[in-house]
């Protein structure tokens, strides 16, 4: 997965997308991407003040593209990854711990957002709770190990 559908912008079927930077360059005109199983060409992207817009060449208005909107993007070809980076179906299911070692539950999705990225994690206590996925707060992430280590800051996991 590289991104996200947001909602749709305009009448001419233009979708926000949520999109690591680095991940921009694989979505160009022509390109075909996968949403969710179905391949669809890009008709246009353009950069926006909070991040970034896609068209396909299928969806030409707002109705289309509301009928697509949340569902995830995949490409065939995907770019060589950074140190500390990691794709987002390699962190699903992940179990995360505290940097004392207690476990606190397991990764169920990885929310993209214009500011930062957040997981989202099932508590073992049944919450349910956001985590920026920043290094500050998620110091380790071991895919070997299948386990994430988080800074639990009060408030962070439980409300106080």
């Amino acid at each position: 997965m590289i991104g996200r559908l947001g909602r749709p912008h305009g009448l001419d079927g233009f979708l926000g997308l949520y999109i690591d930077e680095s991940d921009v360059v694989i979505v160009q005109p022509g390109v075909t991407l996968f949403v969710g199983d179905v391949p669809r060409v890009v008709r246009a992207v353009r950069r926006v003040d909070r991040g970034y817009q896609v068209a396909f060449e299928d969806i030409d208005d707002r109705f289309l593209a509301e009928e697509i909107r949340g569902s995830d993007v995949y490409a065939e070809q995907r770019r060589d990854l950074g140190e500390g980076e990691f794709w987002p179906e390699d962190l699903i299911g992940l179990s995360v711990f505290d940097q004392d070692g207690a476990r606190l539950g397991a990764v169920r999705e990885v929310l993209f957002g214009p500011g930062q990225d957040r997981l989202l994690i099932d508590g073992d206590t049944g919450s349910v709770f956001e985590v920026p996925f920043v290094d500050d707060l998620v110091p380790v992430v071991d895919l070997g190990g299948a386990r994430i280590e988080i800074v639990a800051l009060p408030g962070l996991i439980e409300p106080q």
